[in-house]
Parts: structure tokens; sequence; C-alpha cells
């Protein structure tokens, strides 16, 4: 229990730091796709928090037990998630995009944050006997792996879109 405890009040401090990133580099970027991505990233950190913070309630006895399970979710797939960056885009669209030296900086760290964050939740659930906890937590691990997986097709995407479309797209080029 002590464990799970500890857990959790690490889980939000990553969460609160994650948060605090991603919303500070959207602020800071001019690049519309990399601003989108990152808020987008950062509401989500935001749902992350109040979630653990339900269970870590839960565990301390502030709040009723069985108010935390209510946090126990199937991660929004990958689709869902883009389409909400796709929609923060569209307004930034029509305005002129500056290339961003540190933009591929911005994207590595996030990558590394998100990264951690599903060994994080991954190990915690593994370490855990209680259907619920290892449910919550596997289902956060996920959202982190899909948003490692925005992230990194993002990137890819401002690096060689050509070769982006190529891949996603599956173009034949005839010569």
């Amino acid at each position: 229990m002590n464990d799970l405890l500890a857990d959790a009040k690490l889980a939000i401090e990553m969460e609160k730091k994650g948060y605090a990133f991603y919303a500070q580099s959207a602020e800071k970027s001019k690049n519309g796709l990399l601003k989108s991505t990152l808020a987008s990233l950062a509401e989500r950190e935001l749902v992350h928090i109040e979630k653990i913070k339900a269970l870590y309630q839960s565990l301390t006895g502030e709040k009723p037990e069985g108010d935390w399970l209510k946090s126990v979710f199937v991660p929004p797939q990958k689709a869902e998630l883009l389409k909400i960056i796709l929609n923060k885009l569209k307004d930034r669209l029509n305005r002129q995009v500056e290339t961003e030296t540190d933009s591929e900086k911005i994207y590595e760290t996030a990558k590394g944050l998100e990264r951690d964050g599903f060994t994080f939740y991954e190990k915690i659930a593994k370490e855990n006997e209680d259907p619920n906890v290892r449910k919550f937590f596997l289902g956060l691990a996920e959202e982190e792996k899909e948003h490692f997986s925005i992230l990194d097709e993002t990137l890819k995407y401002l690096n060689s879109p050509g070769e982006w479309f190529r891949e996603k797209e599956r173009w034949i080029v005839e010569g």
C-alpha cells in the first residue's frame, strides 16, 4: 500500500512536470503543428493528474474508495487524440509557418517524457495485484504509448513531409 501511495504521488508530480513542459513549449512555439500537438498533450496531462489524484485520495481515505474507480478507463485511441490536435491546428493553418531550430529538441524531450511515463505506469501495473489498479495504470501506460507515437509521427512529418505521405498514403512512385 505504501509503495502504491508513493508511486501515485510520484505519478502526479511527473504529470505536473509534463504539463508544465508541454504548456510552456506550446506557448513559445511558432510552428502550428508543434503548438497544437503540445497543447493537446498538456490537456491530457491535466486529465491524468485528476485521475491519479482521485486514486491517491481514495488510498489516503480523503475520498471514498469507490470514487477513483470512475477513473479506471480505456484510453482514447490515437485517432481521437489526432482529431483533437488537428482541430487545434485548423485555426493556425493560414498563418505563416516558421521553422524552429529547437523543434526537434522539444519533440525528443517530449518523447522521453512519454517513454518514461509508459515505463513507470507499466511497472506499477505489474507490481500490483488489484485488477482495478492494474487496469488503471495499464490504461495510463497505453495512453503514454499513443502520445509517444503521435510525437514520433509529427516529428517525421515535420522533418520529411514527402516521405511521411509516401509511408502513410502508400504512394506508388513510377518512373
